[in-house]
């Protein structure tokens, strides 16, 4: 039992020393070209107008190193240029429109589809032989199609109208992350960012 509660003491402290000798090794991570990720979304924060910011869907992000060893050339880093596609779907948030309520909402189906095309300046931190750590910032054009309800105008009977309109804006992305390798090629990546948290798969090719 004392050499289990030593062997395990042992290897918490061994942790931050392997972590500080992973990246302070310049190069000592995968040689890959082309990194591929589906993944899950999950948007937080930024949801389009009248709706609420919680939306769902799925993605897929591609990512190309064109620095191996670098900016920094003492430590184990790369860089690379991040971009792909990202759909998620939004609820209309609590039938409000202008300030008026409506009673309306529980009868029709008010919904938002965002598609997202990011493109992102990706720096990876290589800090275990299976854990790396990055930041993306770059910008995104963000086109939505949504549905919504106003005042119906002179002549068309009913209060209110639904309508069908759709918006294209560029938007900013920042997003902080990490990967977990559970092979040579294959990893977990999650990312914990502005304006959305994605969780996915990716491929080291």
């Amino acid at each position: 039992m004392r050499i289990l509660k030593i062997a395990t003491i042992a290897a918490v402290l061994s942790v931050p020393a392997l972590a500080e000798a992973q990246i302070k090794q310049p190069g000592a991570h995968p040689r890959y070209s082309f990194e591929l990720e589906p993944h899950f979304v999950f948007g937080w924060v930024g949801g389009p107008r009248f709706y609420g910011d919680e939306g769902i869907g799925a993605g897929l992000r591609a990512s190309i190193p064109f620095i191996d060893n670098g900016p920094i050339d003492t430590i184990n880093n790369n860089m690379g240029i991040t971009f792909g596609l990202d759909y998620l779907y939004y609820d209309f948030d609590d039938c409000y429109y202008y300030g008026l309520n409506f009673n309306l909402c529980n009868n029709y189906d008010f919904d938002a589809h965002s598609f997202w095309l990011p493109v992102a300046m990706q720096w990876n931190f290589f800090v275990h032989r299976r854990i790396s750590v990055f930041g993306e910032v770059g910008l995104a054009i963000e086109h939505v199609r949504y549905s919504f309800v106003q005042p119906c105008p002179p002549g068309i009977p009913g209060p209110y109208c639904e309508y069908d309109d759709s918006d294209t804006r560029i938007r900013f992305v920042f997003y902080p992350g990490a990967r977990f390798m559970v092979a040579d090629t294959v990893g977990i990546t999650v990312r914990i960012g502005f304006p959305h948290l994605t969780a996915g798969v990716s491929f080291l090719l």
